[in-house]
């Protein structure tokens, strides 16, 4: 035994707690480092079982492992996450330190007979290091969402601003120009009329009358849209989603524009099924249905088409409003429902718009969990469809 000591003694000078144990489960050596770390003399525990010193190890899940090292199995490692420390100390006020145990197998000097020799490293300073990384990561982790957050807060607050900025410039070029002019008309022609009225046959002021009265109506659509438009856009306008019949506001619409497309001998219906139910607003959804409706009056020449229908998916319902107007190139198909680009064309009887009314459009649908664009293709007409959900869910 003292020869296989001297013959382990190298060990002594290795800063790794080292201990060999034959099959019966005795201890062989024990190196200087183990002695710190444990407090126990080299002079106590050899010749005496492992298993006296630490009863952990009789445990079938050690001992089981450590029974194929003495047949010359592989080696085995036993964590600090998973199995702690092997050989604890038994210092007072020792500092606590985090074991990784090895157990390799090593020949005997009796062919075919190996010994157990377990290694024992100090990875508490590396356990340390770990543990400061995983926290620097974790805060490097949280710096970045934050900033990313940050990020995402400004660019929202600049795609607000931008709207804002987009909604105001809107606001003043209609109050300016689109607004200014037809009132500016009205007075030119009536100051002109009051001049000569005395020189007009009945038939000349029946004509003036009807070009006023048409002014009139667009100044009033006009205003009643950006009256709406400002409502909305100071959140003034109440959402109140409703079980509403949609064949209900097809027909509601078709009686407030007769005129206006009986004027132009245009066919104007509806083929939405009685009975068509929707959750939805209904004067928000009205208010969309008249305009797009109304733009296509606008836009479709004498004797067109105008459908206003509706289909039914799964889970949406689809109103569209079908023309055989002018149609729309795809430039100006990207033009609609946007603040930031000006779009305005002239309707087939001279009639004016601002783009105004679609925007509006799209603010309600919006508000509706909705999707709203256009299909059309040049001299063929246009269709203006937007998408309901069925299953809305109430945004206050």
């Amino acid at each position: 035994m003292e020869h296989q000591a001297n013959y382990f003694s190298l060990y002594n000078f290795v800063p790794v707690g080292i201990c060999v144990i034959d099959s019966n489960y005795e201890v062989i050596f024990w190196n200087t480092q183990l002695e710190i770390w444990t407090n126990i003399k080299q002079k106590d525990i050899l010749n005496n079982s492992i298993l006296e010193y630490n009863p952990r190890i009789s445990e079938f899940k050690y001992k089981s492992r450590i029974d194929e090292i003495f047949q010359g199995g592989p080696p085995t490692v036993f964590s600090s996450q998973i199995h702690g420390s092997l050989f604890p100390s038994f210092k007072k006020g020792a500092k606590r330190q985090i074991h990784q145990t090895t157990v390799s197998a090593l020949p005997a000097q009796k062919a075919g007979q190996y010994f157990a020799i377990f290694s024992i490293e100090d990875v508490s300073e590396l356990s340390n290091r770990i543990r400061e990384h995983r926290m620097a990561k974790e805060l490097a982790l949280e710096e970045v969402e934050l900033r990313k957050k940050a990020e995402m807060t400004l660019r929202e607050s600049e795609t607000k601003l931008k709207e804002l900025n987009a909604t105001k410039d809107k606001f003043f070029s209609i109050i300016a120009h689109d607004l200014k002019n037809p009132l500016s008309v009205l007075l030119t022609v009536t100051d002109f009329l009051k001049s000569i009225w005395d020189d007009l046959s009945q038939e000349e002021i029946k004509e003036f009358v009807f070009d006023l009265n048409k002014s009139a109506k667009q100044l009033y659509n006009l205003l009643e849209n950006l009256l709406t438009w400002a409502r909305s856009q100071r959140g003034n306008i109440p959402f109140q989603p409703d079980l509403m019949d949609l064949s209900t506001v097809g027909q509601t619409t078709i009686d407030l524009l007769k005129m206006n497309a009986e004027d132009k001998n245009i066919n104007l219906f509806s083929s939405i099924p009685a009975n068509t139910f929707v959750y939805a607003d209904n004067n928000m959804i009205t208010t969309v249905v008249r305009n797009l409706t109304s733009n296509a009056v606008k836009f479709t020449p004498r004797g067109g088409r105008i459908e206003i229908k509706a289909v039914s998916g799964d889970d949406f319902i689809e109103i569209g409003i079908r023309d055989s107007g002018v149609g729309l190139s795809p430039e100006d198909i990207a033009k609609l429902f946007r603040l930031d680009v000006s779009h305005t064309t002239i309707g087939t009887g001279e009639e004016k718009g601002t783009g105004l009314g679609l925007i509006m459009c799209k603010d309600f649908i919006d508000k509706h969990q909705g999707k709203i664009w256009a299909e059309s293709t040049l001299g063929e007409g246009s269709e203006f469809i937007f998408r309901l959900p069925k299953n809305l869910v109430k945004v206050t």
